[in-house]
């Protein structure tokens, strides 16, 4: 069984722990997918790129309504596709590089479970095994999409923001089920590029946890583009031989069905504790699944750290940034510990129009 000083789980902000301050504590990186993480490969940093483009095109369609003689055509999705994706892809490919071939850390590629305080068990993708042991581990295995259990979706097929961007065309028909961040965003971008949106959403308003009146102007504004069903729930789909049929049920009760051609699952996403069987190594957890890290990000077991989306702080990449910075400081330096300032988030929702916010809303400020 292999020993090291320091262990980090996750190559996405957990990539930035281990630098030439490491050089003289041996250090394992442990990760199942993409290094990079969220952001870099199917978050912040695509989706802006994909959001470009459609900014591009809303715009240009309503130019005669300001006096310029504009038109928007749609979009060529395999050219916009590819053109971020040729860029996206060798910048993971150089990061799992560097730390493949880096001095400063052993990499195991491959999923890990805790089999104990501070001792891992590691089925790599070369089909192989590891048993490892650390004196200090870190956290940063991060989340993935909420698959709901809706009847019917094993076998229509569906996407979530993991694969709906590598899509081989545009869809002329998608279904999106779900109102906040990550479905607002993609429903503007297909609705930009020519795609005939259904969004579905269990609130009366879309991006619910907003300031109200900021979120009823930006539904309203939706609900100008694209097809809403607001309060309402999916509650089965099938095939058919043109497509997906969507089941609606309304708050009132009533019913309905769509008909779309693929579909995007935007529910929200869930922590990968139970992946990691962190409970076996004395992590505590919130009602959520997610890891509970105090003001220095330690967890409730000894010797081990949280950051980014897997703990119980907004999920957002430059929070986990912010906390990978405190980490590192707090592992090298435990007898002089920093603490995470997590006081004023500012976070962004690029839809048309684009929403930025700080602080409380004015719901939160009541209470």
């Amino acid at each position: 069984m292999q020993h090291y000083d320091v262990i980090v789980i996750g190559a996405g902000s957990g990539n930035n722990i281990a630098d030439d301050e490491f050089a003289d504590l041996r250090v394992a990186l442990i990760e199942e997918g993409l290094f990079g993480g969220t952001c870099i490969n199917v978050g912040c940093i695509p989706t802006k790129m994909f959001v470009y483009p459609a900014d591009l095109a809303v715009d240009a369609a309503d130019g005669p309504r300001l006096g310029a003689r504009t038109a928007s055509q749609g979009a060529d999705w395999p050219q916009i596709r590819d053109r971020i994706f040729g860029r996206i892809d060798p910048i993971e490919a150089a990061g799992r590089a560097y730390r493949v071939e880096s001095p400063l850390t052993d990499t195991y590629l491959g999923t890990a479970r805790f089999t104990g305080p501070r001792e891992l068990a590691i089925t790599c993708h070369d089909g192989s095994q590891a048993r490892i042991t650390g004196d200090r581990i870190v956290l940063a295995a991060g989340t993935r999409p909420v698959v709901p259990p809706v009847p019917g979706l094993e076998q229509v097929g569906y996407h979530t923001s993991d694969t709906v961007m590598r899509l081989d065309e545009l869809p002329a028909r998608l279904g999106i089920i779900g109102g906040g961040f990550i479905g607002c965003e993609f429903a503007h971008v297909f609705a930009a590029y020519g795609s005939q949106v259904t969004q579905i959403h269990r609130h009366d308003v879309l991006l619910n946890h907003h300031d109200h009146d900021v979120a009823r102007a930006f539904t309203r504004s939706a609900g100008e583009r694209w097809d809403l069903h607001l309060s309402s729930g999916l509650t089965g789909v099938e095939p058919t031989a043109t497509g997906i049929v969507l089941h609606i049920t309304h708050a009132d009760g009533t019913t309905g069905a769509v008909e779309v051609d693929e579909l995007l699952l935007a529910v929200g996403r869930t922590a990968n504790t139970d992946r990691l069987a962190v409970e076996v190594a004395g992590v505590k957890l919130d009602e959520s699944g997610l890891v509970v890290v105090d003001a220095q990000q330690r967890t409730s077991a000894e010797g081990i750290w949280a950051l980014g989306d897997i703990c119980n702080t907004p999920a957002l990449k430059h929070v986990a940034n912010h906390e990978a910075r405190v980490v590192r400081h707090n592992v090298l330096r435990p007898e002089d510990p920093i603490e995470a300032d997590h006081r004023f988030v500012p976070s962004a929702v690029f839809t048309h129009p684009q929403i930025a916010s700080v602080g409380l809303t004015e719901a939160e400020a009541h209470a």
